[in-house]
């Protein structure tokens, strides 16, 4: 069937005080939409059949703005003012001149901005104290209730009558306002000793939190009674039987409003919660809703919605009309469990009706956890920019944030190697000499970062693996991971004879089971099954590695170019393979307080500064690092030939002297970056030292020793006060030097980097 272009003409009645964006919208007679086109200059173009445009009921509505995008409806076009252009569709004519559309339709059409914010929490008791702790990655939907007014002008005339009838019965008595937006929900009591969500700890984490059932209100004469109510107006728990007393928790994300035309009376907290009695009403409004014609109640209803308001929830009957609203937003909770949007409405309209329910993911699947009834929860005339705040109360659905914390589930980066903790590493705030430790000394060889890992809560919250990485600071470095192997030693006993005992190695990582990605498993407390154990005692240094960071390997073993800082890195990941963030999943880091090696003493430890934490972009903890100064340049180390004037030792070593004269001693003792001591001693004959040269290769002058910028260290010294008391003024005399590299490994000083120079000797003799 050929379709054809219909042009529309039309205005607006007045004047819009800013510009309206406007679309014309065709709908058949089963109020299918079968055409929209823009409102532009004044012209819309729609293509329908001929057979469409004979039936079609045309609307002009106004843009949907930000988040607001919801298919166009016949009902839609009701809640958003439309305005029905009646045209005669005539088969030989494409163009049709519309009445303007009316000021009345329009100036609904100007939106609003208005920011819808709030929280996710799950109240939960730990030690005796109540906690709403933010529920993050929740989905919250956040819906459009039809207003109050639109439900009454589609009532039909039997029910507005009842309406009626039952309000000016309602309001003589007495009557809370609706029920809190959330409905009251089970504490759950937490040993936070125990981290098990077993269906046995399940079960008794939600013993003692049955409430018990509201007092209830009945209406007419049946009087105050609580036995005929089924229900508890708890989410999530249906009462079993009130009779026995017992209580029985279901996962059921939906709760049951209290039951019908029983509202609660109990527990009024102020005179301002109840409605006012048909005597206080004004004398219009009370004659308007005792006017024997239905379209001055239905009118008198639609002028004083929040008369009826609080009843929403109680009437049973009015249920079937709030089982339905228009979805406009959809977002995800943060870390501190908020969401914050902007939606819009018309101007000249109420603010908005606003309904939430939220889902979470729960096996990977998006359920539902939250949805209790419009009827009784929806935020009529919602405030823009208010606060929220919605209770979880699904026991599948956890929290996030440091408290409660698990106690098992900590890390605790203890050591590099077996002699140097991190308060013993300098930080930032010393500037050059960060990453070096607090005597001075940068780090070499193999680097081993010990970490203490809650082995049990980690793999039981399926943290399983962790990955060290490294990045050098000075320079345009990315991240590399640590891909040396780590394995730990496991006892067993070879059950052919002779039982031999050995030890077998079981590798830790990089786990193949995530190719790639150079992650290593968190050691298990068990060793693998039928062994006799862990055996860390076969190779203390590799069984008690984290990670090997080859620091002399860096730069293809060129340790002038590898020098400098660099950045080193831990995260944790799950057993898919998936970065695991800290502060969602509660894991605390913690470093010990005091120096290593520790010995037979308590070791305390504390959270570590801020500098050490790797942070996103919501301030979450995703991440251990701290910075070392690696240094693997070797020293050098070279005595020079003592002179005396012109005259040098050669290689006999003979110098004669004349009186009065000096000799010039030097030396080179030098590290690349002042990494070093040194000491240069002077023996004569069997006497002994008789001078003596030592300190730091960057200090000058040393006992009267300067040094240059090639770090030769050299001073003049009288030959007489050499030779001494020596007969005839004659001496032999002995030089050594030794260049001692201050790097470690955290378990050793590196002595392999170490340098002596060549023993020299020489001979004083008067001319």
């Amino acid at each position: 069937m050929e379709s054809s272009m219909l042009l529309f003409k039309i205005g607006f009645e007045g004047q819009p005080d800013k510009d309206v964006v406007v679309t014309a919208f065709a709908f058949n007679r089963k109020g299918e939409m079968i055409g929209s086109a823009p409102l532009k200059g004044g012209e819309a173009q729609l293509s329908l059949s001929s057979a469409q445009a004979a039936t079609a009921r045309v609307f002009f509505a106004p843009v949907l703005q930000g988040k607001r995008r919801q298919t166009p409806t016949i009902n839609l076009m009701e809640r958003l003012h439309a305005y029905e252009a009646h045209f005669i569709f005539d088969p030989k004519k494409s163009a049709y001149e519309l009445l303007p559309i009316p000021q009345f339709h329009w100036q609904w059409w100007l939106w609003c901005a208005c920011r819808v914010r709030g929280r996710v929490v799950k109240p939960v008791m730990v030690n005796g104290v109540q906690l709403d702790m933010p529920v993050c990655h929740a989905r919250v939907h956040i819906c459009e209730v039809d207003p109050f007014w639109l439900i009454l002008k589609r009532l039909p005339d039997e029910l507005i009558d009842r309406l009626r009838h039952e309000l000016l019965v309602a309001i003589e008595k007495p009557f809370p306002w609706p029920p809190d937006p959330d409905p009251p929900g089970p504490i759950f009591r937490l040993d936070p000793a125990v981290m098990d969500f077993s269906p046995r700890n399940i079960a008794r984490m939600n013993e003692g939190v049955t409430e018990t059932p509201p007092v209830i209100a009945s209406a007419g004469a049946r009087g105050i009674s609580n036995s005929q109510s089924d229900l508890t107006g708890r989410p999530g728990i249906r009462q079993a039987s009130v009779s026995s007393g017992s209580d029985r928790a279901m996962l059921n994300p939906q709760p049951e409003p209290p039951s019908p035309l029983e509202p609660r009376t109990a527990n009024l907290e102020s005179a301002e919660k109840v409605i006012l009695n048909p005597q206080q009403l004004a004398p219009a409004t009370r004659a308007a809703l005792m006017s024997g014609t239905l379209a001055t109640v239905r009118s008198a209803l639609m002028a004083n919605i929040d008369l009826v308001r609080p009843f929403l929830c109680w009437w049973r009957w009015l249920w079937p009309y709030f089982y339905s609203c228009d979805e406009i937003a959809v977002l995800d909770t943060n870390a501190a469990g908020l969401f914050d949007t902007t939606i819009w409405y018309p101007c000249f309209g109420d603010h908005p009706d606003l309904y939430f329910w939220v889902e979470f993911s729960i096996g990977g699947v998006w359920t539902t956890v939250y949805r209790p009834p419009i009827r009784c929860h929806t935020y009529w005339n919602y405030v823009c920019g208010t606060e929220v705040t919605l209770h979880i109360t699904d026991p599948r659905v956890p929290w996030c944030g440091d408290p409660p914390t698990m106690p098992g589930l900590q890390v605790a980066i203890m050591t590099i190697g077996n002699n140097v903790s991190l308060p013993e590493i300098q930080g930032s705030a010393t500037g050059a000499n960060e990453g070096l430790t607090m005597d001075g000394r940068p780090f070499g060889g193999s680097l081993e970062p010990h970490v203490w890992f809650g082995q049990d809560a980690l793999i039981a919250a399926h943290i399983t693996h962790y990955k060290w990485s490294y990045r050098k600071m000075d320079a345009m470095d990315t991240w590399h991971a640590m891909d040396h192997q780590v394995v730990r030693h496991y006892a067993v006993i070879d059950p052919a004879p002779p039982h031999a005992l050995k030890f077998l190695p079981e590798l830790m990582g990089p786990d193949p089971a995530f190719p790639a990605k150079n992650l290593i498993r968190i050691q298990p407390t068990a060793a693998p099954a039928g062994s006799y154990g862990w055996a860390p005692m076969v190779d203390a240094r590799e069984n008690s590695a984290s990670s090997f960071f080859l620091s002399h390997l860096l730069e293809g073993g060129d340790a002038a170019a590898a020098g400098g800082k660099y950045e080193l890195k831990l995260e944790l990941f799950d057993d898919t393979g998936d970065l695991v963030n800290l502060t969602d999943k509660g894991v605390l880091l913690k470093v010990p307080t005091i120096n290593a090696p520790f010995g037979a003493v308590e070791v305390p430890t504390a959270a570590p500064a801020n500098e050490y934490l790797i942070k996103d972009g919501t301030g979450d903890v995703i991440g251990f690092k701290m910075v070392l100064r690696v240094d693997n340049n070797p020293c050098e180390a070279q005595i020079y030939q003592t002179t005396v004037g012109a005259a040098i030792a050669g290689d006999c070593g003979f110098i004669n002297y004349p009186a009065g004269a000096d000799a010039h001693i030097s030396f080179k003792a030098r590290h690349p970056n002042n990494f070093a001591t040194f000491n240069f001693g002077l023996y004569r004959g069997s006497w002994g030292e008789i001078l003596d040269v030592s300190g730091s290769v960057a200090a000058s002058p040393i006992n009267g020793f300067t040094r240059n910028a090639a770090g030769v260290y050299s001073d003049d010294r009288h030959v007489a006060d050499l030779v001494g008391t020596c007969p005839g003024g004659a001496a032999a005399f002995a030089e050594t030097l030794h260049v001692d590299a201050l790097a470690t490994d955290g378990w050793n000083i590196l002595d392999y980097l170490d340098r002596d120079a060549v023993p020299m000797a020489f001979a004083l003799k008067p001319l």
